[in-house]
């Protein structure tokens, strides 16, 4: 089974990241705790822009080096 989740997850960067993205908004939005260690909900929100940007910029660069500017699949 552990072995079926790698897969998974190495098949599939980009909605791994988005899963993962959309998992930090949930719990920014849902767990009082989380604003409170924060400080305000500001913080909250800007660290999840910034790790959401950085999460769909390694998936980018995932998915252009698996398929070339012709569109096939280099691996």
């Amino acid at each position: 089974m552990f072995q079926t989740v790698r897969d998974l997850i190495r098949d599939n960067p980009v909605r791994v990241r988005a899963a993962v993205g959309a998992l930090l908004v949930l719990v920014g939005q849902y767990v009082p705790v989380v604003k409170e260690m924060a400080g305000s909900e500001g913080v909250v929100d800007a660290v999840t822009l910034v790790v959401l940007l950085v999460l769909g910029e390694s998936a980018s660069r995932k998915v252009a080096a698996k398929y070339g500017k012709d569109g096939e699949t280099s691996v």
